[in-house]
């Protein structure tokens, strides 16, 4: 069974083979760099350091490399990207791939080569013999669900490489913005840390609140967020700024009606004892989303919520049918829904 990575660690001695999958593409980046710097000295990787499309190269040339003997140094690091084989996807390719090659390879791997199979992908085959040589041979390390405290931890050394400090409450607004993709993430950090270098001013909400960028789906997070804490000045401000980016009326209330939904089913959910994950299940969503709506559905009872269901199913008629301006719409929602100044 793949390996589940609690941490960045790599284990010594190196395995002939990594296979590194999952959704978390920084992740697999950043630990593929980290296996290299542990097979190869920086003059090293000049000459021993390979690595080869799977889209646009034959796997026998990387196996070929792979044979090869290390050029004045312990080890070879071949790597293999995009190694669609493994999985059920069928990318179109440039070339044909002799997988019988390859495990024939699999078979005796070369113990002075390490190599590499970083496959930014959810799944893989697991039905393959390949997959199954590459498992009892190798290490195959997923890299996709990962906890808060792991990716805290690793977006403050991020921050602590570039000097600055990251908060937690930094961290909370970045998450709530972004989400669980680390690659999105980690950008977001560097950006904030260039602004902070040179000063005092750690990573905190201010910060971020002013430089991170937010999807459309995070800033209709935020607008529900306020509507329900009862902080009508900000959600219309946020309305208005959003109109002026020309969101359209109709696909914002769609939006918010769908979040306000999610933290209302998630609530019944939780009433009834289900665990975040059951109702990430049950609801088909991811489930960071579910641990979102989750500290939004603790602070408001079910019935508000059925109330500002119902008022969002009034505006959405009054919208299409004509009955009033679309953002004139929006904003009364934005004043019945919330109790706030």
């Amino acid at each position: 069974m793949p390996v589940t990575k609690k941490d960045l660690s790599i284990q010594k001695p190196l395995a002939p083979i990594y296979l590194l999958f999952g959704s978390q593409e920084y992740l697999i980046q950043h630990m593929k760099k980290t296996i290299v710097k542990e097979a190869l000295s920086e003059e090293e990787m000049e000459v021993n350091l390979s690595s080869y499309d799977m889209l646009e190269t034959s796997v026998e040339v990387g196996i070929e490399d792979a044979e090869t003997l290390p050029f004045f140094g312990e080890k070879r690091v071949v790597i293999l990207e995009n190694a669609y084989f493994l999985t059920g996807s069928k990318p179109k390719v440039k070339v044909e791939h002799d997988l019988k090659r390859f495990e024939t390879y699999l078979e005796h791997p070369s113990p002075d080569t390490v190599m590499i199979i970083p496959l930014f992908h959810e799944k893989l085959d697991k039905r393959k013999k390949i997959v199954k040589m590459i498992e009892k041979k190798g290490q195959i390390v997923e890299l996709s669900q990962l906890g808060d405290r792991f990716i805290y931890d690793l977006l403050s050394s991020v921050a602590s490489e570039l000097g600055v400090r990251y908060t937690k409450e930094g961290h909370d607004q970045l998450m709530a913005f972004i989400g669980p993709n680390l690659m999105a993430l980690a950008n977001e950090v560097k950006k904030c840390a260039f602004y902070c270098y040179g000063t005092d001013q750690a990573i905190d909400q201010r910060v971020v609140l002013s430089l991170a960028s937010r999807s459309l789906e995070n800033n209709v997070f935020l607008l529900v967020d306020q509507v329900l804490a009862n902080k009508r000045r900000e959600a219309l401000q946020l309305l208005s700024d959003l109109i002026k980016q020309k969101e359209d009326p109709i696909k914002l209330l769609a939006l918010i009606t769908r979040q306000i939904r999610i933290v209302y089913q998630v609530g019944v959910y939780q009433n009834d004892g289900y665990t975040q994950q059951n109702i990430a299940s049950k609801i088909g969503i991811h489930p960071y989303s579910v641990k979102l709506a989750s500290q939004q559905a603790k602070h408001f009872d079910l019935k508000r919520l059925e109330y500002v269901l119902t008022k969002c199913t009034e505006t959405d008629y009054q919208m299409k049918t004509g009955g009033m301006d679309k953002r004139l719409a929006l904003e009364l929602f934005i004043h019945s829904t919330s109790k706030g100044a």
